[in-house]
């Protein structure tokens, strides 16, 4: 049988990272000619991994230490990858290494570093170094979109033949419920009753969100009842786009829930009038799938791989533009959008990870 590792560590503000993790090592411990390993941080969530048909190596770093187990990879991993006799390493994420005593799969899941000013210098500089010679180093590179598979190619100079794109997949308990049931869950849980609602990072500029606050008020100006929902954890100015939420909508229409707890993602979905995404810039935008995988009415960004996802033009805004999220909020919010809601359920459908691990069974096929 052949041996695949899987590098799998996760940070404990990391979620979307961890699902993509679980989904890749969920597929291929399905595939009878593979032997799969994974390494896993002794501090992090891993009963769902016991349950895989897989051998777990501990990795004793602290998960959220990013640079213990940057070193980890470059020094500790080799010997494992050496000892255990793997023929094929996984990088589920980008990840620091000096060199693999065998072939490498190398993820990439954005390079929004080269699109909007996110980072400290320092972090950039290194980021800057390191990730073009990862990406040069790996056997074959992993894209989550036809966006981020163009950004590699013409930033980093990598062959394209060298760059496979395989897309994200939707949760599969993330589903619709039905309409009334969602709306009188999240009023008894929230006391939210009729809402646009937008979750992921609370991170400026990049997730727009000043953008959106103010594109919400001309709704609210038409529209009094309604109040704009915040769900997710806080990054980058987030006091600072709170304060600004807090400042433009008067008192109790404008909610920050935090993280919510994973159960209540499909009720706050499927009970939202609106889902408003206007992100700058996405390697993939898993919110905006699970949105519509629940059926919610997305509206999102014309930039990045958005497109890919929301193919459906009239649900595309230009992120900068003034006017342009507020007039679409206007014309679908508190209508009869059931033929949206259907359609962005079977839009969803097309995105697995059992095809995602179908994509990736190939390529391993093809080196080893």
């Amino acid at each position: 049988m052949r041996r695949v590792l899987i590098n799998g560590r996760f940070s404990s503000h990391h979620f979307a990272i961890r699902n993509v993790i679980y989904s890749i090592a969920k597929e291929l411990s399905k595939k009878e000619d593979l032997d799969i390993f994974i390494v896993l941080n002794k501090d992090s969530d891993i009963d769902d991994f016991k349950r895989l048909n897989l051998k777990i190596i501990i990795n004793p770093c602290p998960a959220d230490s990013a640079a213990v187990n940057h070193l980890y990879t470059m020094f500790i991993l080799p010997w494992i990858l050496l000892f255990k006799r793997i023929s094929l390493v996984i990088y589920p994420q980008i990840s620091i290494f000096l060199f693999n005593p065998c072939k490498a799969i190398m993820y990439m899941h954005d390079l929004i570093e080269y699109h909007i000013d996110s980072q400290k210098q320092s972090k950039l500089a290194f980021r800057k170094k390191a990730y073009p010679y990862v990406c040069k180093h790996s056997d074959v590179i992993v894209a989550v979109s036809e966006s981020t598979k163009k950004d590699i190619v013409d930033i980093f100079k990598i062959p394209d033949e060298k760059v496979v794109v395989a897309y994200d997949g939707k949760d599969e308990k993330l589903v619709p419920v039905e309409k009334e049931k969602a709306r009188s869950y999240i009023k008894n849980k929230y006391g939210i009753e009729d809402f646009v609602f937008y979750i992921g990072y609370l991170t400026h500029p990049q997730k727009n969100l000043i953008y959106l606050i103010d594109e919400f008020s001309k709704l609210y100006e038409s529209n009094n009842q309604t109040s704009l929902v915040f769900a997710g954890p806080k990054g980058k100015d987030a006091d600072y786009i709170l304060g600004h939420g807090k400042e433009t909508l008067k008192e109790g229409h404008f909610k920050y829930l935090g993280k919510v707890p994973y159960e209540d993602l499909k009720y706050l979905y499927s009970a939202c009038e609106l889902f408003c995404f206007p992100s700058l810039f996405e390697g993939f935008g898993m919110p905006v799938l699970e949105a519509m995988s629940c059926g919610a009415v997305v509206l999102s960004s014309n930039t990045s791989s958005i497109p890919e996802i929301l193919k459906d033009l009239h649900f595309l805004i230009d992120p900068k533009k003034e006017g342009d999220l507020s007039n679409l909020m206007i014309e679908f919010y508190g209508k009869n959008n059931h033929m949206i809601s259907e359609n962005n359920i079977q839009a969803s459908k097309g995105f697995t990870w059992e095809k995602h691990g179908d994509v990736l069974y190939k390529v391993i096929e093809k080196l080893i």
